[in-house]
């Protein structure tokens, strides 16, 4: 009772990282520098994907470390990341648009080719 307690904030997500191993780097060098941190799955995770080892992972730290922690690992501060927002590309949104419309591209080629080449050349339907 003779002390007082500080409420802690939260933890913050510092950044989203492309997969488990490179999250895990990023932990553990936070970690020998004496910045607790924790990393954390995101879209589901072991019980529902089979392995999270593939998918993205966010690194959490407390947002008294988060400049530090920035700087440690080589990120720009986040007054920057606002200023100058990633395009879409960067974030993977495009990307998968532009797979899926390379796909549909390809299909409906391949199913004209067919025809096409069958009647130039006398193949076998």
């Amino acid at each position: 009772m003779g002390g007082r307690t500080m409420r802690q904030e939260p933890p913050q997500c510092l950044a989203v990282l492309e997969n488990e191993a490179v999250a895990r780097l990023a932990e553990q060098r936070l970690r020998e520098a004496g910045i607790p941190c924790y990393t954390r799955s995101l879209m589901g995770g072991p019980g529902v994907w089979g392995s999270a080892f593939q998918l993205p992972h966010a690194l959490y730290v407390y947002p008294r470390d988060s400049l530090n922690a920035r700087e440690l690992l080589g990120l720009p501060p986040l007054e920057l990341e606002e200023r100058e927002p990633l395009p879409l590309a960067a974030g993977g949104r495009v990307s998968w648009w532009l797979a899926l419309v390379a796909l549909i591209v390809l299909v409906v080629l391949s199913a004209v080719a067919g025809p096409v080449f069958s009647r130039l050349y006398g193949w076998p339907s």
